[in-house]
């Protein structure tokens, strides 16, 4: 798609935009103290990071940071629940 210039919007900048309107959509529909622990918020911010800085040196280590904290967020509020749905089927 062509920019007021004329010339391409690089793709980096659609992706940026599409994340920002999630983001947006889950700031306007979601309390902010709990967006810290809401996984699509925190992927949103992780796609405009990945959009903007993926191809630096430092990646790798944004990357693993990233995975590191869904992973946590998701072991502290699903394994409690998924323990529970197995003690209650034995």
């Amino acid at each position: 798609m062509k920019g007021i210039l004329g010339k391409p919007v690089p793709i980096e900048v659609w992706e940026v935009l599409a994340a920002s309107a999630l983001l947006a959509w889950r700031i306007l529909s979601y309390p902010a103290a709990t967006l810290w622990r809401d996984w699509v918020a925190v992927l949103g911010m992780f796609w405009i990071l990945t959009a903007a800085a993926g191809r630096r040196r430092g990646w790798p280590v944004a990357l693993a940071l990233g995975m590191a904290f869904l992973f946590a967020l998701y072991a502290v509020r699903q394994v409690p629940w998924s323990l529970a749905v197995l003690r209650a089927i034995r």
